[in-house]
């Protein structure tokens, strides 16, 4: 009949029947050359992680399929892993642990029907978020989350993981206006990203010449948008700073650390979105212009300046890429979109 229900954990279900199920769901990471702490877990620690929630199982058929555990905000004392970073601590978010769905189930709608019913619980609980912490290569499980709405907030390097993990992060009261917002910053990520990975392609020659842009060559583009993200609006939008600084200066000269630092400054307003206020979002910006100019803007609108800056000037390095022979990435909007309607 193939029915699946999600229900809470019942008497009947072992803890060996959990542990074996997260052993399972995590292998292929293993495989991959990414040791996962969940492919070797103790039947003991399952039950403790347990203990700790409320867990939930998908059930497929009187076959258990897929499981998750929501926990409340870290204490001390209890997890001291996930309490080394704060937002896994605060007391309005619920944190998912223990997210495993079968093998053989996946890309069936298990993951999604657990997720949805711990945001369900959550908000009965009166959480206003749900985070969870993934590994960085299990890319499936980043596009799954994503496509639910999301966002990569911290990436963490824990002790003893050759990669690094992601906490991701959902807002259950998000106003139109904040999920207006949130879109373009999210495409403004990948759109960064689609960008960089064509212009990782080039050769040193073509990435250092001087080929009629604005800020003259790509290398020079990208350290502009570099300096427009992280040294102007980022400090005018989280700390009221205004600092003075050439829109020419050259803030990174490698090429390799510019593209990087570039991912993580376009990475911040994701973040930042999740903390302001919905206050912060109708209200203004005030700040000096380059020019020492004082100016003071509505402040949304002002941040969709910001991620229109990013589209002007991808769209000057893509003509710059096609004019010098190169494969130019699609970076409509549409694209992201599809991307993600994909993965449903």
């Amino acid at each position: 009949m193939n029915r699946l229900q999600v229900r809470a954990l019942a008497a009947r279900d072992s803890m060996e029947m959990l542990t074996a199920l997260l052993h399972r769901a995590y292998e292929p990471l293993r495989s991959q050359g990414f040791p996962e702490i969940f492919t070797n877990q103790a039947v003991e620690a399952t039950r403790r992680c347990v203990a700790q929630g409320h867990c939930l199982v998908a059930e497929r058929d009187g076959a258990v399929v897929g499981t998750v555990t929501l926990c409340g905000p870290h204490e001390s004392g209890i997890d001291d892993f996930a309490g080394a970073d704060p937002w896994l601590r605060g007391p309005d978010t619920a944190r998912i642990v223990h997210f495993a769905v079968d093998p053989q189930q996946q890309g069936g709608g298990v993951g999604r029907r657990l997720l949805q019913a711990s945001e369900a619980l959550s908000r009965d609980q009166s959480y206003r978020r749900l985070a969870i912490e993934i590994a960085e290569p299990g890319t499936g499980l980043r596009a799954m989350f994503r496509h639910q709405g999301y966002v990569q907030v911290a990436q963490v390097q824990r002790p003893g993981r050759p990669y690094r993990t992601l906490i991701l992060l959902k807002t259950f009261d998000r106003s139109p206006l904040r999920e207006q917002l949130q879109l373009m910053a999210r495409y403004h990520l990948w759109a960064t990203r689609q960008l960089l990975r064509a212009v990782d392609a080039l050769p040193e020659a073509d990435y250092r010449r001087d080929v009629g842009l604005f800020f003259k060559s790509v290398h020079g583009t990208l350290n502009h948008m570099l300096l427009a993200e992280d040294r102007l609006w980022v400090p005018r939008f989280k700390l009221g700073q205004s600092p003075s600084i050439a829109l020419d200066t050259e803030v990174e000269p490698d090429r390799a650390a510019l593209h990087s630092a570039l991912v993580e400054a376009v990475l911040a307003w994701l973040m930042l979105l999740e903390e302001w206020p919905e206050a912060r979002l109708h209200g203004s910006l005030a700040y000096h212009r380059s020019d020492g100019l004082a100016c003071e803007l509505p402040f949304a609108p002002t941040l969709m300046h910001v991620f229109n800056h990013g589209t002007h000037h991808r769209g000057q390095v893509t003509a710059a890429i096609t004019a010098m022979g190169g494969q130019a990435p699609e970076l409509d909007l549409v694209r992201m979109l599809q991307e993600q309607r994909s993965l449903d």
